[in-house]
């Protein structure tokens, strides 16, 4: 599937930072979102039920991220993404989050991309006994 949904500069106010006193009060973050969709169905249905609606998404991250202190921007991506995976249906969604933290510098972000099919096999519990080098079993 080649398309896909695009939301830039989500604003989101968050308690975020390494340091105590960037979790002390909410600040400014923005987030990017990228997912999979499938946009020929949801224009031959010109419904919004055929796609994701993203203002219903934009507030699920919004309230996420508002949820919690985060100490790592690297935690709340992977949350989001989590929260994509699940709430959008969509297989795979890539997910950057930006602030500024640094004097001089425009903002720091990460991005990472996750897909649905790594989360279920990431979840699923290991079956039966598992054979190491030492025991030979």
């Amino acid at each position: 599937m080649a398309d896909t949904l695009s939301l830039q500069d989500i604003t989101v106010e968050c308690r975020l930072g390494v340091h105590e006193w960037e979790r002390e009060t909410p600040q400014t973050a923005w987030v990017d979102l990228e997912l999979a969709i499938d946009a020929a169905a949801a224009a031959a249905a010109d419904d919004v039920e055929a796609t994701v609606d993203y203002a219903a998404l934009v507030e699920s991250v919004r309230r996420l991220a508002q949820s919690r202190p985060y100490r790592l921007l690297e935690t709340l991506a992977e949350e989001i993404a989590s929260l994509v995976l699940g709430e959008a249906g969509t297989p795979w969604v890539r997910v950057r989050v930006k602030k500024q933290a640094l004097p001089g510098v425009g903002y720091a972000a990460v991005e990472i991309e996750r897909a649905a099919a790594r989360r279920r096999a990431a979840r699923r519990p290991a079956r039966g006994r598992r054979r190491t080098a030492a025991s030979g079993r």
